[in-house]
């Protein structure tokens, strides 16, 4: 009897160390995926990404408001971080691999860019980048109705790149947005079922855009600029989940706006530097950006003991991108001054809408399968999109299964292909040139996500 107890005890003390050891893994896996968010990150709608999930990828982020499955569905939601029964650990990455074409191409220069050349070609791809985008999250539970929650993802992110001699350079070339959020959340239950969450959000962003300059005279000479900054800012978060009755939930979230001073430079390459007759110059440069405010409404209805349908709806307040201007610490163009001191461009989006449907399937103790589709809307009217971020109206459709390896730990697959509508872009400006083009994009995302219980 003693023998069995201390076999027993052996056994439970190697299996601690055992869920430790993966624990300390998957913390070393955060460690590593929070540095390769500063390297790579690609386009949702407007420059959102909403792959924060693998569990949820395979809904189409239907659920991302009640859903409870494992810690990285309480990204959305705060107030979901109370109905967590045990402490929660979940990290993962999404792979994005999207394809955009513009074709119908028509180019031509105006006022200094009227003496440059532009491609003859009709068409040109792939401008998108694929992107790695990883996240952490953790759930603590510290009393029978007390939480401690936190997330670590890269919500804001775009990357585009055109080569050098693409026909509309001097409205852009590439593109990029890149961005580390951190979302402390403390969560109390009531006994009523109802569970309600909040905390601050802490937000890193970095922002680069290149474009081709002209040399202010009616020459063929041209060289090459980049301006970036970056900055930290700082937002909240609530929200409550509530099931309602036993099998219908209710979730409500708001996520506000972060505003960044980005501080930064504009660069000038060795050809704009040097250009015979109007030289360019580096200056230091600063701009503000607000990335949006959000609000979010959801409902998940279980039927029967093994289906739970689910619908989601977010609103999001991208009116905050209207004009992106930076302003240098002096003129860029001697040839020019008092003019070549800032630069602008205007954006001028809206709100808009996404809306999710999906249903997860309880197959057995160890599988769970999931489908959604969803209907993503584009913030960006004709009249003002570009050709750094040719974005339109989307549409979702996703697959996804969970598998418990263990009673404490269990993975989750996803899988989204993203329809795209048909962009038009039309630039006309009188000293950049005229560009216009039809842009056609898809979009397949693979997320993996892993789940640990203790």
């Amino acid at each position: 009897m003693v023998n069995e107890l201390k076999r027993f005890t052996k056994r439970e003390k190697l299996m601690s160390k055992f869920k430790k050891g993966c624990l300390w893994g998957a913390a070393s896996t955060t460690t590593l995926l929070c540095a390769l968010a500063t390297t790579g990150t690609a386009n949702a709608s407007g420059f959102q990404l909403r792959e924060t999930s693998g569990t949820l990828q395979g809904s189409s982020f239907a659920g991302m408001s009640t859903l409870t499955s494992d810690a990285s569905t309480m990204v959305n939601n705060p107030g979901s971080v109370g109905q967590y029964q045990e402490t929660s650990y979940s990290v993962g990455g999404t792979l994005i691999m999207p394809v955009a074409k513009a074709t119908n191409i028509e180019a031509s220069g105006t006022g200094v860019t009227a003496s440059k050349s532009f491609s003859n070609a009709s068409s040109y791809k792939d401008m998108a980048q694929d992107a790695f985008v990883p996240n952490a999250h953790a759930v603590f539970k510290l009393t029978d109705q007390l939480n401690l929650g936190i997330s670590i993802t890269s919500p804001w992110g775009l990357v585009t790149d055109y080569e050098p001699d693409f026909a509309g350079r001097f409205h852009g070339t590439t593109s990029s947005i890149k961005s580390i959020n951190i979302k402390p959340v403390l969560a109390y239950r009531f006994d009523n079922g109802l569970s309600f969450g909040a905390g601050p959000q802490i937000q890193q962003l970095d922002a680069a855009l290149s474009r081709s300059v002209p040399e202010l005279v009616a020459t063929t000479n041209e060289g090459n600029s980049e301006v970036s900054g970056d900055d930290i800012g700082y937002g909240w978060q609530a929200g409550i989940n509530w099931e309602v009755i036993n099998g219908t939930r209710i979730g409500i979230a708001y996520n506000s706006e972060v505003r960044h001073n980005l501080e930064g430079k504009v660069d000038f390459d060795s050809a704009a530097e040097n250009l015979p007759n109007t030289p360019y110059t580096d200056q230091t440069a600063s701009a503000t950006v607000i990335t949006p405010e959000s609000f979010m409404f959801g409902i998940s209805q279980d039927v029967g003991e093994k289906l739970t349908i689910m619908a989601d709806a977010q609103w999001t307040n991208w009116n905050s991108i209207d004009t992106l201007t930076f302003n240098f610490g002096g003129d860029t163009n001697a040839a020019n001054p008092g003019i070549q001191d800032s630069s602008s461009e205007a954006y001028q989006w809206g709100s808009s809408w996404f809306g999710a449907l999906g249903a997860r399937y309880q197959y057995d103790e160890n599988w769970t399968f999931t489908g959604g589709l969803a209907a993503d809307e584009t913030p960006i009217k004709t009249k003002y999109r570009n050709v750094r971020l040719p974005d339109s109206n989307r549409y979702w459709i996703s697959l996804g299964t969970s598998y418990n390896v263990a009673d404490w730990a269990a993975i989750s697959f996803g899988y989204t292909h993203v329809f795209a509508d048909t962009a038009r872009v039309d630039l006309k400006d009188d000293n950049l040139g005229n560009f216009a083009a039809d842009y056609d994009a898809h979009i397949d995302i693979i997320a993996l996500q892993a789940k640990f219980q203790f």
